[in-house]
């Protein structure tokens, strides 16, 4: 579950104006709120960009057991071909799925009319269940006929007694190995709650020429949130364990009072920081029973939305949008030459989202003195349509916002 999930950011926008690089005016304050509801995670988008099933699905065979020996048996010379191909204990299926239920509080306050502070974090409460299924039985007494049928004379037909006696591996054989062999606590449901990575920063509008204009936002993510646990296959880390700093630009063009576009371009940069990670001994299987530590340095984001607003009057509009976010390969360093491979191989990310929002405002009414109290309440809909090493998951949120 580890590299099966990924961390959803659910980021608090706390620009209430229809102008992308609009900031507060000078002393006005808002308060901000979102509730984030997803669907049940089942899938993530692989390297390949399609959909493989959250749970891992695995067989241990002739081939696995003779992987574990160093491959020091040769079929067709130590062993007849047929039965070593016909060995099976077992096929397994790790059936898994997350679902979170996310809430988010922000606050910023316009310092001058062009430049406002702001701070925001969010709590999550995340529901992951995981069930191990064996989906194929031992195929040991079919082994036992082949090997009796070959040419292979008392050698085959001693091995072939012996498999008889083999121990059947069920479910819960596997489940003891991972708990009493590797070390980690028992595969099953996980509940976790806990906040996540506190960003906060200031905006700066540079640019305002009434149609268009240019805000510049600089800013900080502290590690505030829980991170993952290396005895937990099933835990999802809310935060990922370091500071990162990040530059993000905001502009936009107001055609009419109808219709708006904007667009927001964020860089992030990940600070190293050191972990206790497991040791993987291979880069498709990340069971490990050994712990060490190691220097991370999680790759650099880009983040980049697009969005058109409709304005139906001055208290309703619609706005779609398109969000990409790319992360680069992640760089492992310790003493275990072949984990810090194994650990970055395949560990770049990329996204691509739609959203609609739908919008109630008082914001423009309130300014024309139509209106007592200047809100906002958001209504989104976002879709994940495509992506590398990220879930496939939808999401409802519901945003409101205040001004004071």
């Amino acid at each position: 579950m580890k590299k099966l999930i990924t961390l959803m950011a659910f980021t608090l926008s706390l620009t209430a104006y229809g102008q992308a690089w609009k900031t507060l005016p000078k002393g006005v304050r808002i308060l901000g709120y979102r509730n984030v509801t997803t669907s049940k995670v089942k899938e993530n988008y692989n390297q390949f960009r399609s959909g493989t099933p959250l749970g891992a699905q695995f067989r241990i065979d002739a081939g696995t057991l003779n992987s574990l020996a160093n491959n020091i048996v040769i079929p067709g010379q130590d062993i007849n071909s047929d039965a070593y191909n016909n060995f099976l204990v077992g096929e397994y299926k790790v059936d898994a799925e997350a679902q979170f239920n996310v809430q988010g509080l922000g606050f910023g306050y316009g310092i001058t009319n062009n430049i406002m502070v702001y701070a925001q974090i969010a709590y999550y409460d995340a529901k992951v269940r995981t069930d191990i299924r064996r989906t194929k039985k031992n195929t040991y007494s079919q082994t036992g006929e082949i090997l009796h049928g070959g040419n292979g004379g008392l050698a085959d037909d001693t091995l072939a007694d012996n498999m008889n006696n083999l121990p059947d591996v069920n479910e819960g054989v596997i489940q003891s190995a991972i708990t009493n062999h590797y070390g980690y606590k028992p595969i099953g449901d996980w509940y976790g709650k806990g906040y996540d990575d506190m960003e906060t920063g200031i905006m700066a509008k540079v640019i305002d020429r009434g149609v268009w204009g240019l805000m510049l936002y600089p800013g900080v993510v502290l590690p505030t949130g829980y991170q993952d646990d290396p005895d937990i296959l099933q835990d999802v880390g809310f935060g990922d364990g370091q500071f990162d700093l990040f530059g993000e630009m905001a502009t936009g063009y107001v055609v009419n009072d109808k219709l708006s576009f904007g667009t927001t371009l964020r860089y992030t940069y990940q600070a190293p920081t050191t972990k206790k990670l497991r040791i993987p001994e291979s880069r498709d299987f990340t069971l490990s029973p050994n712990k060490g530590s190691f220097d991370v340095k999680y790759g650099d984001r880009i983040n980049w939305m697009l969005s058109s607003t409709f304005f139906i009057n001055d208290w309703v509009s619609f706005t779609p949008m398109y969000r990409f976010m790319y992360q680069m390969q992640s760089q492992y360093d310790s003493k275990y030459v072949d984990a810090n491979e194994f650990l970055s191989y395949n560990s770049d990310k990329q996204e691509h989202q739609v959203q609609l929002t739908s919008t109630l405002s008082s914001i423009q009414p309130f300014l024309k003195k139509k209106f007592a109290l200047p809100a906002q309440i958001n209504m989104n809909l976002v879709k994940t349509v495509t992506g590398k090493n990220v879930p496939n998951v939808s999401r409802f949120e519901l945003e409101l916002r205040m001004l004071f």
